[in-house]
């Protein structure tokens, strides 16, 4: 099984950041998240106070990845997790489409190479979060 990630949401930390600041802040989500954007390093402390178990600041987002894997491995993935979406592009080719949430609940647990694909997919998209990740699960 291989996994490509081919596009995902630029700024994903932000609208994260803007998620869990829109909670707690009067403020409009348009004004939070461009005051975010000039401001990386307050993203950075707000994302790593991230609960991930209130999973819903991090269903703002979208990934997608080319999977390389047998009809009966995507099934498996699908049938482990509801909230993937899978589309065949060709024999023994998958886009797959998620969210961070999805992305975060689904590696819970889970060990083996896809996981690792999925962990690196967090890396390359919320570095912060990922660091979150590792701390809390090495």
């Amino acid at each position: 099984m291989k996994l490509d990630l081919i596009s995902y949401t630029p700024g994903v930390e932000t609208l994260i950041a803007t998620a869990i600041l829109t909670s707690t802040s009067g403020a409009k989500p348009s004004t939070l998240f461009h005051r975010l954007k000039k401001n990386q390093g307050k993203v950075r402390q707000v994302v790593e106070r991230l609960e991930v178990q209130h999973g819903s600041i991090l269903e703002h987002n979208r990934l997608n990845w080319v999977l390389e894997a047998t009809e009966e491995d995507v099934l498996n993935i699908l049938l482990d997790c509801r909230f993937f979406n899978a589309t065949r592009l060709g024999e023994g080719s998958w886009l797959l489409s998620s969210n961070l949430r999805t992305v975060i609940d689904y590696i819970g647990e889970r060990k083996g190479a896809f996981v690792e694909a999925l962990m690196e997919s967090v890396r390359r998209t919320a570095p912060t979060l990922y660091g979150c990740l590792q701390r809390r699960h090495p």
